[in-house]
C-alpha cells in the first residue's frame, strides 16, 4: 500500500468554513492497499481515506456520461432532487422533489447556468437500474476492501477477538440476518439491492449537507465523472453539528455549514473539519458513524454502496428496533418527505 500525502486540490484552494477548523491534509489518499492492510489500518481504526486504483479497469471510465444514461436509462422513472442553493443546506430543506423520466433531468443538468440551483438524481437505487437496462452491470465493479455482511456472493468471515457473550450473541445475530453467502456468484441486481447500492448524478453544485449514513454502515463513493469536494466530521464530534433526533438512524445535522447561525449553533465554532477532493477514478472511504457533507465541484456521476462488517455489525443489528421508533417519529413530524427530503423510504440513504 502507497500512502500519498493528502493535498490541497490546487484548482479549489480554499474553503467556505470561515467559523470552523478546516485540516487539508487529514485524509490520506492511498493507491492499491491489499484487504488486511485496509482493515488495519483504516476499517478498524474507523478512519476515512481516498483510495486509487479501484476503478482502473471499469468501463464506466470510459462509457458513463449524460449522453450515455440518456441512451440506455432515459425512460427511467425517477424522483428529482431539485436544489436550491439559496436556501437553508440541511438536510430536508435543499429543494423539492419531482417526479420525471430520467432524460429530463439530464437535459436540466446540462442546461443549468443558475448558480443558486441544481439538479441531482441523489441516491437512486443501482438494481432498479440494472432490472431496466442489465448491461450496466458491465460497467463496473463491487469494491471489496472492507469486509461486507451484507455481500451475499461471499459467506461472512469474522474474528471477534472477544469472550464478552452478549458481543458474541449479537454479532452472530447480526452475521445471520444479513448474510446469505455461499461463495457462489449471484445476479448483480440482486447483490446491488442488498449492499444498498445507489447512483448520484447531478449538476455542478449538488449538494448533500452533514450526515452520517443511517444504520450505523459505512460506504464507498466511487467517481466516475466530475470532482467533488468532501467534508468530514469524527464521530466524537457529533454535538457541534446539533444532529436531529436519532442521529445513529439518520444522522442529520441542523447546522447550515455554509452560513451557520453561531447564535442558535455556537458549539459549530469549535468542530474540527477535514476536507478534501475526489477526483474521478477515486473511491471514498467512508467509516461507520463518520459526519460527512458532499459538493459537486462539476457535473457529477457517483456509485456507491454500504458495508457492514463486524467493526460496525452491533451498531446496525441495534439500530433495527430503532428504525421502528424513527419511522413513527417522522410520521408524526410529517412524515418522511418533511424531514429528511427522501420521497420514501428506500430512497433514503
Amino acid at each position: 500500500m502507497t500512502i500519498n500525502p493528502a493535498e490541497q486540490d490546487a484548482t479549489v484552494a480554499g474553503t467556505i468554513f470561515s467559523e470552523a477548523t478546516v485540516r487539508t491534509d487529514a485524509i490520506d489518499r492511498i493507491h492499491a492497499p491489499s484487504p488486511e492492510e485496509f482493515k488495519r489500518e483504516y476499517v478498524y481504526k474507523r478512519k476515512p481515506a481516498v483510495i486509487t486504483g479501484l476503478m482502473d479497469s471499469w468501463p464506466a471510465m470510459e462509457r458513463w456520461s449524460l449522453d450515455y444514461f440518456r441512451e440506455h436509462l432515459g425512460d427511467l422513472d425517477i424522483h428529482a432532487n431539485l436544489q436550491r442553493l439559496d436556501n437553508e443546506l440541511i438536510l430536508g430543506n435543499v429543494g423539492g422533489f419531482r417526479g420525471m423520466k430520467l432524460a429530463a433531468l439530464l437535459d436540466e443538468i446540462e442546461k443549468n447556468t443558475d448558480p443558486g440551483r441544481a439538479f441531482y438524481l441523489r441516491a437512486y437505487p443501482v438494481h432498479r437500474m440494472l432490472e431496466h437496462y442489465p448491461r450496466l452491470a458491465e460497467d463496473y465493479d463491487l469494491p471489496d476492501l472492507a469486509p461486507n455482511w451484507a455481500d451475499i456472493r461471499f459467506k461472512a468471515d469474522w474474528k471477534t477477538g472477544t469472550a464478552n457473550p452478549a458481543k458474541l450473541l449479537g454479532l452472530y445475530l447480526a452475521k445471520t440476518f444479513l448474510n446469505r453467502g455461499s461463495d457462489k456468484p449471484a445476479p448483480r441486481a440482486t447483490v446491488s439491492s442488498r449492499v444498498a447500492a445507489v447512483m448520484f448524478v447531478g449538476s455542478k453544485g449538488t449538494v448533500t449537507p452533514f450526515h452520517s449514513d443511517g444504520m450505523q454502515t459505512a460506504a464507498y463513493l466511487s467517481q466516475v465523472l466530475g470532482r467533488k469536494r468532501c467534508y468530514f466530521v469524527s464521530p466524537d464530534q457529533h454535538e457541534k453539528l446539533y444532529p436531529r433526533p436519532f442521529r445513529r438512524q439518520f444522522g442529520m445535522a441542523q447546522v447550515d455549514y455554509r452560513r451557520p447561525d453561531l447564535t442558535r449553533h455556537p458549539r459549530f465554532r469549535d468542530v474540527v473539519v477535514e476536507e478534501t477532493v475526489l477526483h474521478p477514478g477515486e473511491t471514498l472511504y467512508v467509516p461507520s458513524g463518520y459526519w460527512h457533507a458532499i459538493e459537486a465541484m462539476d457535473t457529477s456521476i457517483s456509485y456507491s454502496h454500504q458495508i457492514v462488517g463486524e467493526d460496525n455489525a452491533l451498531g446496525w443489528l441495534t439500530c433495527i428496533p430503532e428504525r421502528y421508533l424513527a419511522q413513527l417519529y417522522f410520521k408524526s413530524q410529517g412524515g418522511l418527505r418533511n424531514v429528511t427530503g427522501a420521497k420514501d423510504w428506500d430512497d433514503w440513504a
